[in-house]
């Protein structure tokens, strides 16, 4: 996993921490030279050699000292931070706004900030990367974010939790801050050249190639590894990211590759199900000719593929999904052949907006899920009064 270079890193802080790279490698190998300790810190942060690495940072920092013509002191004095202190909680509202002025001025008093975990869990950069702000990406990382980062008991990074909330325009920008994509970003992404690159000549994943992954749980609720400890694994867990945003020469790309559909990854879904999800029919049927199980059902809703995505999409409350979803196929609102529909999981999330949208669109607000619930037994459950609102009067 290539390390990520702070964009505000020096010349001369390199040159000290490739002396001390000497000192260390000194320890083993005596007769080690300062070129050998140099090259391997520029290979360490994903350059061929010392020379490219110098010229990058150059270049860098003299695009940002016409940007921010005042930065802290490379490199940052470190600081523990509680995840309800009250700056950090302004500068995570700030990002939410898309404030980009109050960001960097909260960033410019107290630039530790940029890389500390709030109350949810996340960093800034999770933050905006959940809001598409690619301003807020080159701020950030300008004030030294750190991208490699995860969000706490998660395997997302930064880039990845960009391509899985579709936030291209933020992804696109880290990429070119040279965050580098491991092989389940890059496949979220729809980076074909990158998740090319990610397999020997020989066809083999090679090691280390990804270092990112959904979220997984056995049924214990016990975290699995991610990514998985499995190349086929790895592949197919890849192959759901990519097949989740619609990515289809990336989807048909990895099924040349050994992989296993009916592999469980975020919501213990198949690839199948997130093509639904993504609702590009290339992607679904590619899959489906390549033998996904369009019966299987994911551990979350308990539905199959079909009714994944509407179902998924009602439940996080992304009407924008949800209407183009219905445009596609205008059974998905009323349909009511399995243990929850998407009108429960829209009143069970408290989505006034897509709870009427559905109901306009034929859904039967006194269908009653697998425990006997009605959707407004679900809003009641959950007290969302706008729902209930809806619902009585619907």
């Amino acid at each position: 996993m290539p390390r990520f270079l702070p964009l505000r890193a020096s010349v001369e802080w390199l040159k000290k921490t490739a002396k001390d790279r000497l000192d260390e490698l000194r320890l083993s190998s005596p007769e080690a030279k300062l070129h050998d300790a140099q090259l391997e810190l520029a290979r360490e942060y994903g350059f061929p050699n010392w020379r490219a690495m110098i010229e990058h940072v150059e270049t860098v920092r003299e695009q940002l000292q016409k940007v921010f013509p005042v930065l802290a002191t490379f490199p940052i004095a470190k600081e523990t931070i509680d995840p309800n202190d009250p700056q950090l909680l302004s500068l995570l509202e700030a990002v939410r706004a898309g404030d980009v002025a109050v960001v960097s001025q909260i960033l410019a008093v107290r630039p530790a900030l940029a890389s500390s975990y709030g109350p949810w869990g996340q960093t800034a950069l999770h933050v905006a990367a959940q809001f598409n702000d690619a301003r807020l990406a080159i701020v950030l990382l300008a004030h030294d974010a750190d991208p490699d980062l995860q969000i706490r008991d998660s395997g997302h990074n930064a880039l990845s939790w960009a391509a899985t909330c579709h936030a291209m325009d933020f992804a696109r920008a880290l990429v070119r801050l040279a965050v580098q994509p491991d092989l389940y970003a890059a496949a979220g992404l729809g980076l074909l050249e990158q998740v090319q690159g990610s397999f020997a000549e020989d066809g083999t994943l090679r090691p280390g190639a990804a270092w990112t992954g959904s979220t997984r749980r056995e049924p214990s609720g016990a975290r699995l590894p991610c990514p998985p400890t499995a190349a086929v694994d790895q592949i197919s867990d890849s192959l759901c990211h990519a097949s989740r945003n619609g990515q289809t020469p990336v989807v048909q790309f990895l099924l040349g590759k050994p992989h296993d559909l009916a592999f469980r990854s975020f919501l213990g879904a198949t690839a199948l199900h997130w093509a639904s999800f993504s609702g590009s029919e290339e992607t679904i049927n590619l899959l489906k000719s390549a033998g996904s199980d369009p019966n299987a059902v994911d551990d979350c809703f308990g539905v199959t593929p079909r009714y994944f995505g509407i179902c998924a999409a009602a439940s996080w409350g992304l009407l924008f999904k949800v209407q183009a979803l219905v445009r596609h196929d205008a059974s998905l609102a009323s349909w009511e052949g399995g243990p929850t529909t998407a009108l429960h999981e829209a009143a069970a999330g408290g989505h006034v907006d897509i709870v009427r949208f559905l109901l306009e669109h034929g859904a039967d607000g006194s269908i009653v899920d697998d425990r006997n619930h009605t959707p407004l037994d679900r809003a009641i459950e959950q007290g969302h009064q706008g729902v209930m609102a809806i619902l009585r009067n619907g």
